[in-house]
């Protein structure tokens, strides 16, 4: 069983010694995945066992886990290697695109005034005053005059390594206003059962389907929200016991949330209300990159388009085949950052609307009457055992001898 990335860092951020409702209300995690997760974390790295007089287990890991797991499996250390190479690879995948824009823009305007030149100094009589105006486009045959192009390299090479140093951080708006910073609710779930289960977990292990209502969607209509059939996957997901009230609400009970260690209780996070998605960004570059990036992109395609007229049907094939790479490239440009801006704002619209509904259960949790015949019947399965030092009757890190002596004494 491969370790949980996020079940790891919820071990570090927590101090290394958790138990699992700990770790459930922290991540959002399946409760029998953290378990078993824990488990084996603590069986592969060397970690130990507490056990309280009420059964509740401890899981008590090394600071230096991970390394412990690294130097084990080989797949973690070709794993750790892939990330960091991945890593390195996507930031220069997205530097490209600014390298690549600058460079369409150098050789495109380079070339129209390559092409301006040739025609004046042909127009006042030079060594191309007998071809007609033909060696205006000489340049352009890239088998040729080898001077020329070696003179345009030459000093437009330096330019072009200073703007990219002295502008990385541009280079990375580039690419995203071209293809923005990908989805800003990636972790909407982790988010969503971490916020039930700390709010279960704040109150003692116990919750009623009004209380979990605005962090859930598809909350049915009909019998199905009537009957809060939606609390299912809540039940599922973190070994919850529907309870009747004699007046025939439903209340619900997670004993395996109710135990935490004292440290922990002591600092509990913040219990958000609802779930809130977060809003579509076009870019998270400035505003002032974005207009540059636009600019530059229409920048671009137009002089795309000049240089096509300047060349109309006289270029050789290799030429045309450039222009026609170079305009789809300018015209995608364009494209891709137009459409994308409609389509996150039809992204944005959709969160606003699942946050206003989200909110509306809200407001309804406020405003019930019955809201408060459920919450007080609820109380009465509600507990939380704060776990010390003291409640610690068995440890895997001594001999089970040494303990019981220790107690005797």
């Amino acid at each position: 069983m491969n370790p949980n990335p996020q079940l790891m860092t919820a071990v570090e951020e927590l101090g290394y010694r958790v138990t699992c409702a700990d770790v459930v209300t922290h991540t959002g995690i399946h409760l029998e995945q953290v378990r078993a997760g824990l488990l084996t974390l603590a069986n592969q790295t060397g970690g130990h066992l507490q056990v309280t007089d009420t059964g509740e287990i401890v899981y008590v890991l090394s600071p230096d886990f991970r390394q412990v797991l690294l130097r084990k499996y080989l797949r973690l250390q070709f794993n750790a290697w892939f990330d960091r190479i991945f890593s390195i690879g996507f930031y220069l995948v997205r530097i490209s695109f600014g390298i690549l824009l600058i460079s369409s823009i150098s050789v495109v305007y380079l070339a129209i005034l390559a092409i301006t030149l040739a025609a004046i100094f042909g127009s006042e009589g030079g060594d191309c005053g007998d071809c007609g105006g033909s060696c205006v486009l000489d340049i352009f045959n890239w088998g040729g005059s080898n001077s020329t192009s070696t003179t345009v390299t030459t000093s437009d090479a330096p330019v072009i390594k200073k703007k990219q140093r002295k502008q990385l951080n541009f280079l990375e708006a580039v690419f995203s206003v071209l293809f923005g910073d990908g989805n800003p609710n990636a972790d909407l779930e982790q988010r969503r059962w971490s916020y039930i289960g700390n709010l279960i977990h704040r109150q003692q292990g116990v919750a009623i389907g009004e209380q979990i209502a605005p962090y859930l969607d598809n909350l049915g209509q009909g019998y199905d929200r009537e009957y809060e059939n939606y609390m299912l996957p809540v039940l599922t997901k973190f070994n919850g016991i529907p309870e009747v009230s004699p007046t025939g609400q439903l209340v619900y009970h997670f004993p395996d949330l109710q135990a935490t260690l004292k440290e922990t209780a002591e600092t509990p996070k913040k219990v958000h209300q609802f779930l809130r998605e977060r809003k579509w960004k076009f870019s998270k570059a400035s505003p002032t990159q974005t207009r540059c990036s636009l600019v530059l992109f229409a920048a671009n395609l137009i002089g795309i388009g000049i240089l096509g007229a300047m060349l109309g049907g006289k270029a050789s094939i290799l030429v045309g085949g450039v222009m026609t790479v170079l305009s789809l490239y300018g015209v995608g440009l364009i494209v891709i950052p137009s459409c994308r801006y409609f389509w996150v704002k039809y992204q944005d619209l959709q969160v606003q609307k699942r946050n206003l509904r989200r909110r509306q259960e809200l407001k309804l949790l406020q405003q019930e009457d019955l809201i408060q015949s459920k919450l007080d019947y609820a109380r009465q399965f509600a507990k939380q055992y704060k776990i010390s030092d003291r409640d610690i009757v068995y440890t895997t890190e001594e001999d089970v001898l040494s303990q019981e002596l220790k107690r005797l004494e």
